[in-house]
Order: structure tokens, then C-alpha cells, then sequence
């Protein structure tokens, strides 16, 4: 096979003009380089702004700042408590992260490794399809009835709840392609069920953990609309509701908001940048196998 890729290579090339490959090649860098830039203007004029003052945001959006002002990062973070807000996204995120790590490996493992049942995947995988607008009233009426609005827990077994289904979706793909011997020696050497799973069957899918992790994380470090409705405590908002607490009724100070959100963006970049092979891995294993 290899052979003959190498003898068909050469053929397809002679078939491309070089000077048109050059410039077919020029204008899709060049694509994609200002596509980059498009994404990345919000970045800097965030990180830029969280240095201004309210007149030096009006005067110049992507000026640099006449002086560096930290007071404004200060006043995020104490005034605004944002460093509280912080730690209960921290809380919220890291527990349902967790749990659908835990339950959705655990699911997968069934549908694809013990009892495969295309039906039970599908009523999973469905579940991606769904609008979580659609559950908001409900959602809410049953937090009431079981006592469990303004707590972080409501925030955290909703999160899991609706993540599962992509954690399922994207593991049974990637057990899938676990060489079924690795069991089988497992169990003729007398591993139990519960080693088999923890010992072997997950380390083998970390690309698919990591995957399933961080895009929950992000899902749950962002969630606004859910937050805003279930919490109302000013002890238990999350990191997206005292970003918007910074907002003024009439006005805002757009140097503390903006520096609030720098904070909220850099722990989701360092984990994104952390994990983002996994993630890759992840999501083309998942798909492609499943």
C-alpha cells in the first residue's frame, strides 16, 4: 500500500502547476491568519480595557492604556467579590465535571464493552439534540418542590445531568476501539469487574476523559441562564452572574467588568490549553469509532 502511494504521489503533483499551488496555498494561510485575528480582537480589547478608565475606553478602543491600573483588578476581586463568585464556579464546575466523568465513563463502559444495546445509546446520544431552554420552568418548579434552589447542589447535579449524554456519546466510541483481549486476560487472571474498569479500561481512555472534561468544564464554568434563575443567594452566585453584577443600572465601569472577565477567561484558556490534544483526540476517536 505504501508503494503504491508513492508511486500515485508524484503523478497527482505533476497534475498541479507550482506557482498555482504557491498561491492556493498563500490565500489560504492568509484565510486562516485573519480569521485568527477576527477571534482574537475581543481578547485583546478585553485584556486592554481592563486597564482603562470608562474615558480612555470611549477614546480609543485599542489605544494601550496611559498607565497600567491594577486598582482595577482589585476592585473586581474584593468590591465585586468576584474572588467568592470564583470559587463557587470552581466548586460547581470541578464536582459535576467529576461526576460525569465518573457516571458517563461508567454508561459507556455498558453500552459499548457489556451489554451494547443501540437503542439505550441513542436515547443518550438524543439528549445532546435537546435544548436546555426547553427545561428551564421544569427545572425550576422541581429544584423548588425538593427544597434545592439557591444551592450550589442544584447548580451541580443539572450541570451533570446535562452532560452525560455528550460524555456517553463520545466514550462509547472510544471504548469501542479497546482490543476486546486486554479483557479477556484480565479475566482469566481472576481481575474483578470494578479493577477491570478502574484499572485498565479507563487509563486506556484518557483522550476521551480529557475531551468529555474539559468541554463539560467549559459548559459549566459559562452557564449563565440556569445560574440566574436557581440562585439568588449573593453568597452562591457563580462566576458569569458576578460578572454581571458589575454592570451598573444606568452605567458601568467598564474597567472592573472587563477585568472580571479576564479573570473569568483565564482559567478556562489554561485548561483548554492544557488538554487541547486530548481534546482533538478525543472528539475524532468519538466520532469516528462510535
Amino acid at each position: 500500500m505504501q508503494k503504491t502511494m508513492e508511486t500515485l504521489r508524484p503523478s497527482v503533483m505533476e497534475g498541479i502547476h507550482p506557482r498555482r499551488w504557491k498561491i492556493s496555498t498563500t490565500v489560504f494561510y492568509l484565510i486562516l491568519i485573519a480569521y485568527g485575528l477576527i477571534n482574537l480582537f475581543p481578547f485583546v480589547w478585553v485584556v486592554l480595557s481592563s486597564f482603562k478608565t470608562n474615558d480612555e475606553i470611549y477614546a480609543a478602543v485599542l489605544a494601550l492604556p496611559s498607565q497600567l491600573r491594577f486598582e482595577n483588578y482589585v476592585t473586581a476581586w474584593q468590591t465585586a467579590k468576584i474572588g467568592q463568585f470564583m470559587l463557587n464556579s470552581a466548586i460547581v464546575s470541578a464536582s459535576a465535571v467529576f461526576i460525569v466523568l465518573l457516571f458517563g465513563s461508567m454508561a459507556a463502559y455498558i453500552l459499548s464493552r457489556v451489554i451494547p444495546n443501540r437503542f439505550l445509546y441513542t436515547y443518550f446520544a438524543l439528549g445532546i439534540m435537546i435544548p436546555v431552554q426547553t427545561i428551564l420552568i421544569p427545572t425550576f418548579v422541581l429544584m423548588k418542590t425538593i427544597q434545592l434552589n439557591n444551592t450550589l447542589l442544584s447548580l451541580i447535579l443539572l450541570y451533570a445531568a446535562s452532560n452525560i449524554s455528550l460524555a456517553v456519546f463520545l466514550l462509547v466510541g472510544f471504548m469501542r476501539s479497546i482490543p476486546g483481549e486486554l479483557e479477556e486476560a484480565a479475566v482469566i487472571d481472576g481481575c474483578s469487574w470494578p479493577r477491570l474498569f478502574f484499572q485498565i479500561i479507563l487509563p486506556l481512555c484518557r483522550p476521551g476523559l480529557a475531551a468529555v472534561g474539559t468541554l463539560s468544564f467549559l459548559y459549566c464554568w459559562n452557564e449563565y441562564l440556569f445560574a440566574y434563575v436557581l440562585i439568588s443567594g449573593a453568597d452562591t452566585k457563580t462566576m458569569p452572574q458576578g460578572i454581571y453584577a458589575l454592570q451598573g443600572l444606568y452605567t458601568a465601569a467598564y474597567g472592573p467588568l472587563t477585568a472580571g472577565l479576564v479573570l473569568s477567561i483565564l482559567p478556562v484558556l489554561i485548561i483548554y490549553i492544557l488538554f487541547q490534544e486530548q481534546v482533538i483526540e478525543g472528539m475524532v476517536a468519538g466520532s469516528v469509532v462510535g
